[in-house]
């Protein structure tokens, strides 16, 4: 239990942002932080490594994990083949009620993103695509997707996200929700391509800044 306890913190701690990509941690003060001994946190840091959410470096210790340009390549491209092959299953199921509820709770989120952490756009955009998954009625894929999702949001730091980019993904969401109310496969899946394309770019773009200059944008 204690290794479970020490695994979830720390894995909340990564989501909060209170142990950035890239860190390296100290396992004294985490266990301070987290109030347990340090042998559930060592343990819980193997189980994170083995996830690929820390990286151990002999004779250095632990550090957050941080994507590198060949990881995000990867995870993109294993998440637009993924959402292209699902959108015929959401148009199967979902129903304009159901898209107009999304609407509705995905403005809410936005708001909440525009005046919060950049981190919360990152999340933002994984919830509208998740939420959108679900209706496609594979948990397979739908698990597939939350790694993905998950690996992208805590291994980068979304510093270079800036306000007008929130206007652009929830104009893209749009257009992909439009699409979907149509029941046009082919306009949706296109849409979703493009949007999966740009976001993308945005982060290349930053990993390219970050290689050149060690820092984000």
């Amino acid at each position: 239990m204690a290794i479970e306890e020490a695994h979830r913190r720390i894995k909340n701690m990564i989501y909060l942002n209170q142990l950035a990509p890239g860190q390296k941690i100290i396992y004294s003060d985490l266990s301070k932080r987290i109030d347990t001994s340090v042998t559930p946190v060592i343990q819980a840091l193997n189980r994170l490594e083995a996830n690929g959410f820390v990286n151990y470096i002999p004779n250095k210790g632990y550090f957050v994990g941080e994507i590198t340009q060949e990881e995000a390549m990867e995870l993109y491209e294993a998440r637009e083949a993924l959402e292209r092959y699902i959108i015929p299953q959401i148009i199967e199921n979902i129903t304009m009620s159901d898209i107009e509820e999304i609407k509705v709770l995905f403005r809410k989120y936005n708001r909440e993103a525009a005046g919060g952490p950049n981190r919360k756009i990152i999340l933002v955009d994984a919830r509208f695509h998740l939420k959108l998954a679900e209706y496609s009625g594979n948990d397979v894929i739908n698990t597939m997707l939350g790694d993905i999702y998950e690996k992208l949001y805590l291994k980068y730091p979304p510093e270079y996200l800036e306000a007008p980019q929130v206007r652009e993904v929830s104009a893209e969401h749009r257009k992909i929700l439009d699409a979907l109310g149509r029941r046009d496969a082919q306009t949706a899946i296109e849409t979703t391509s493009k949007h999966i394309a740009a976001s993308k770019q945005r982060i290349t773009r930053a990993l390219e800044y970050r290689q050149e200059t060690g820092f984000y944008q």
